[in-house]
């Protein structure tokens, strides 16, 4: 059976009738979105190739639990974020403050726009240099995460909802606070006054 030419949704069905090949090519599509997420959490190599490897395994082990008529790629997000936390939360590094949900702090941040990033901003994102990585270091790992399924996976607001299983007001929130703590953080790529808004009920 040739599995490359199928959906993710079609691999998902095969899946849950035991075809494993259906699955590997689930996994071949995703390992690597899946490891540069897993690392928005994970501290180290290893870390993070333990989070994306048990992330795959409770994929595989639940698989027949995928709703049909979903889409895949937010689900699978939403297992390894999951994943993650519970990994930091049994390491203790991140102290639990920190993994607390502040949605509720009405920041100044949550009061603008949406923004998207310009293009060379985008660039910078998607090539991920020395420079920018240490920025991103600064970063909630959830704010990070955003930014990594937004600009570099692609993902619309309404899919990274789902996979962070949050409200959609509390993601473009994140979206916005990272942004503003980036460019703060990044200052010689701070935008002009009359940089690219999006209206805020764009997804």
């Amino acid at each position: 059976m040739d599995h490359l030419a199928k959906s993710d949704e079609e691999l998902v069905e095969a899946s849950k009738k035991g075809d494993d090949a259906a699955f590997q090519e689930l996994m071949g599509r995703y390992i690597q979105p899946i490891f540069a997420f897993a690392r928005q959490y994970g501290k180290t190599e290893e870390e993070t190739e333990d989070i994306t490897q048990n992330a795959f395994f409770k994929a595989w082990k639940h698989i027949r639990r995928f709703k049909a008529g979903k889409s895949f790629r937010p689900w699978l997000y939403a297992i390894t974020r999951n994943t993650a936390l519970d990994h930091l939360k049994k390491r203790r590094a991140m102290s639990f403050s920190e993994l607390d949900d502040q949605e509720n702090d009405l920041a100044f941040a949550d009061t603008l726009k949406d923004e998207e990033l310009l293009p060379d901003e985008l660039s910078a994102l998607s090539e991920l240099g020395v420079e920018l990585e240490k920025a991103m270091e600064i970063l909630h790992p959830d704010h990070r995460a955003v930014l990594v399924m937004r600009y570099r996976e692609g993902l619309s607001f309404d899919e990274i909802a789902a996979a962070m299983d949050k409200p959609m007001n509390t993601v473009k929130s994140w979206h916005r606070r990272a942004l503003i703590k980036l460019r703060g953080a990044l200052p010689h790529r701070n935008t002009p006054p009359n940089r690219i808004t999006r209206d805020s009920h764009e997804n």
